[in-house]
């Protein structure tokens, strides 16, 4: 168990925190985990789809109360060659839950869709979708880019198909992470870059899809100054600055 850090603060793995003093309410931005990349699709070619990046979501306000201790889930990172979707990242509060969908996976050349707005929870106007992963052709050996994460103005950008000898290009996260690349004939898929990025296909069957990267869980709050007067003189109580 820790105490929320300093605001804004950033969440990059499943933990328990303790409200701080004064805090009665949090703005929670919830960035879903990236899928991994395919590592071999169904045609001849067979080379890799991408992994579709995690969606966002965001609350405004969440009540919580001060001193309490709250779980924070962020999604975990999935691991090259897994073939695994992305997992989610969620919060609940005293009122109201937030939570951004992972992205899709893909076992085949056809990429992954990216985290789903209506597998995600968030305010009216406040929940994206993440980018598709691109798909790998069907006549040359290279692979399709991770689609890229979601943010908090648009969905992300779909990762590419693959360009004649050459991988797709990673789609790019619009406030998240980027997918990662597709990889050229006879080469692995790279990585997802940063939250909810999906891995790149590979770049033939007998190589792994890029992992997909992890979510991540944004808060920011405010803390209320409480004071009273006794006879002239004023008390303050809790720490007033965060």
């Amino acid at each position: 168990m820790a105490d929320l850090g300093a605001s804004p603060f950033t969440i990059t793995a499943t933990g328990n925190y303790t409200i701080p003093k004064g805090v009665l309410a949090l703005q929670v931005e919830c960035f879903g985990g990236g899928a991994a990349g395919s590592n071999n699709g169904s045609t001849a070619a067979r080379a890799g789809g991408g992994g579709g990046g995690g969606a966002y979501a965001k609350r405004a306000t969440i009540t919580v109360i001060p001193g309490k201790e709250y779980a924070f889930t962020v999604g975990a990172a999935v691991a090259a060659a897994s073939q695994s979707a992305g997992n989610q990242s969620t919060f609940t509060g005293e009122d109201l839950t937030c939570t951004a969908a992972g992205g899709g996976l893909t076992t085949t050349r056809t990429g992954g869709t990216g985290g789903l707005v209506a597998s995600s929870v968030g305010d009216v106007s406040a929940v994206f979708a993440g980018g598709n992963g691109g798909t790998a052709g069907t006549t040359t050996n290279q692979g399709g880019g991770g689609g890229g994460e979601g943010s908090n103005a648009a969905t992300g950008n779909n990762g590419s198909a693959n360009s004649g000898t050459t991988g797709g290009a990673g789609g790019t996260g619009t406030a998240g992470g980027d997918g990662g690349k597709g990889g050229n004939n006879s080469a692995n898929g790279s990585d997802g870059v940063g939250d909810g990025g999906g891995g790149g296909g590979s770049g033939a069957n007998t190589d792994s899809g890029g992992a997909g990267y992890r979510g991540a869980i944004i808060v920011t709050y405010t803390a209320t100054d409480y004071t009273r007067a006794f006879g002239g003189g004023v008390a303050s109580y809790g720490s007033m600055s965060f």
